[in-house]
């Protein structure tokens, strides 16, 4: 009668073991207010989101790249459009800010004439400066961007956004182990129940360990195609009938939050790729500047220190002027619609297992603490029925 309720206990710990890693991995853990003032103890997901940010990175990296085509998907020609049209409709201000305060008094000094020549200059040659840039800069995008590290960065600072993604693809596969665990028990937990000693305590530990690694492995595995007519669709991973809602959520998390065009350009100009996207942007004014009408006449009396200072003001004004442009709905909704279908393409393109193993390995580091858990439930169970 004991060792009957000790089974039972067991299988019902099986049972518990998904329940309390979904808690812990995707929920929280309530815990008195003392300890933390909101009475909760944060997701693992949310306390790791940046690691595991960092894994999403790398993963759809290899999923949808290159960085080089996604880069292509936003569409870097009708960025560039939208940049030289608010560039005409400022192109007088922009150049009268850059030249006042580099050459003060010799600008104001100037016939309006000599002005309007150089508005003209500027009108002809800055469209075809940023196309060429902007051309540049999707070339060199691998060196300008480190995709792992943005996305750290990004989830890292939202990590309760990350929990929940995270949470909508694990959960139906938690809920499916609440069932697998125990039936994959079974016979294991009979041996440290029946068999009381250290020995058997050992050997259904390493049961347990071996249940919980089949059990995950059949999460993350398609079922061999013969059998799919034969054997009930709950009899397979519940992530394959949820793929059409995992892809969906992958691809709007790419096109409209994490490579939104506005946290893309926002990288390039004012992140980690700043300095290799200025050098590009600077040395197309720079060509600009050097046919400047008048140019050699201006080279004897313009400073070469105003100048430079001139030519870096430019390349200040168009890399605001592209950031502020960046954020434009329309332009934002498009390079957002056209990323969204290079990233649906690819991942409806992967097999079966390619696609579940790019959802194992975003919780790569964090499921084989399962593992864990199912041996500590033999291991209790071993113990107690070796309790006299």
């Amino acid at each position: 009668m004991i060792e009957a309720l000790v089974y039972l206990s067991g299988l019902v710990g099986l049972v518990l073991v998904p329940v309390i890693a979904t808690r812990i991995l995707l929920a929280g853990v309530p815990v008195p207010r003392a300890l933390r003032p909101d009475g909760l103890l944060p997701p693992l997901i949310a306390a790791r989101s940046a690691e595991i940010g960092r894994r999403v990175g790398a993963l759809s990296l290899d999923a949808v790249g290159p960085l080089r085509e996604l880069a292509l998907a936003l569409g870097p020609g009708d960025i560039a459009t939208n940049v030289n049209a608010a560039f005409a409709a400022e192109r007088e201000a922009i150049l009268h800010r850059v030249a006042t305060a580099h050459l003060g008094m010799m600008w104001r000094g100037l016939p309006g004439a000599a002005k309007v020549q150089f508005e003209d200059h500027l009108a002809r040659t800055v469209p075809r400066a940023v196309d060429q840039a902007m051309a540049e800069i999707v070339a060199s995008i691998d060196d300008l961007i480190d995709i792992p590290a943005m996305q750290e960065r990004y989830f890292g600072a939202r990590p309760r956004e990350l929990a929940r993604m995270v949470a909508l693809v694990a959960t139906p596969g938690f809920r499916s182990l609440m069932a697998v665990l125990p039936g994959l028990g079974l016979l294991p937990l009979l041996l440290p129940v029946f068999i009381p000693g250290a020995p058997s305590m050992l050997a259904g530990a390493l049961l347990g360990y071996g249940a919980s690694r089949l059990a995950i492995d059949w999460l993350f595995t398609p079922p061999p195609a013969r059998w799919r007519h034969r054997l009930p669709a709950r009899c397979f991973t519940p992530l394959l009938p949820a793929r059409p809602m995992i892809t969906t959520l992958y691809v709007d998390t790419v096109a409209n939050e994490s490579f939104r065009l506005d946290v893309v350009i926002d990288e390039l100009v004012a992140g980690r790729g700043a300095i290799g996207t200025r050098a590009i942007v600077e040395r197309r004014v720079a060509a600009i500047f050097a046919r400047l009408p008048g140019g050699g006449l201006l080279n004897l009396v313009i400073p070469r220190r105003a100048m430079q200072g001139m030519i870096e003001a430019a390349t200040t004004e168009l890399l605001s002027l592209l950031q502020v442009t960046a954020r434009e709905p329309d332009l934002v909704a498009r390079c957002a619609e056209r990323l969204r279908l290079r990233v649906r393409d690819k991942l409806d393109a992967l097999d079966e297992m390619a696609f579940l193993g790019m959802q194992r390995n975003v919780l790569r580091s964090e499921l084989p603490l399962m593992h864990g858990a199912v041996a500590g439930v033999f291991l209790a169970v071993g113990l107690a029925a070796a309790l006299p």
